[in-house]
C-alpha cells in the first residue's frame, strides 16, 4: 500500500506539454467559433449601419419639415391679414360707390369710415 508515485523529467515535460497543447487547442476552437459568430452577425451589423444612417437622415428631415411648417404657417397669418384688409377696404369702396350714386347713403359711409378706422387701429 505504500506505492510511491513517482515521475521522471521527461513525464513532466511530457505532462507540461500536453497541458500546453490542450490550452492551444482550445483557444483556436475558441478564436473559431468567434470568427463563426461575427459572420453570422456581420449582416446584422450592416443593417444597423444602414438603420442608423437612415434614421440621421429622417432627423435632418424632420428639421426641414418643422421649419417649413413655421413658414407656412406664417404664410397663413399673413394671408388671413390681407384677406381681412381687403374685406374692409372693399366695404369701404362700396359705400363710397354707393354714395356716389344715391347721393343719401351717408349712414354707410359713417359705418365704413368707423371700421376701416377700428381695422387702422387695431392693426
Amino acid at each position: 500500500m505504500n506505492n510511491e508515485i513517482t515521475f521522471t523529467p521527461s513525464e513532466m515535460v511530457a505532462v507540461i506539454v500536453a497541458i500546453c497543447a490542450t490550452i492551444v487547442t482550445i483557444s483556436g476552437a475558441i478564436g473559431v467559433i468567434a470568427k463563426w459568430f461575427s459572420k453570422a452577425r456581420a449582416p446584422e451589423m450592416k443593417q444597423n449601419i444602414r438603420l442608423d444612417t437612415i434614421d440621421k437622415r429622417l432627423d435632418a428631415i424632420d428639421k426641414t419639415i418643422a421649419e417649413y411648417r413655421t413658414y407656412f404657417t406664417n404664410d397663413d397669418n399673413r394671408f388671413k391679414a390681407i384677406e381681412k384688409s381687403n374685406k374692409v377696404t372693399q366695404n369701404a369702396l362700396l359705400a363710397l360707390l354707393k354714395h356716389s350714386i344715391n347721393g343719401n347713403d351717408k349712414e354707410s359711409l359713417k359705418e365704413a369710415e368707423k371700421a376701416l378706422e377700428t381695422y387702422l387701429i387695431d392693426r
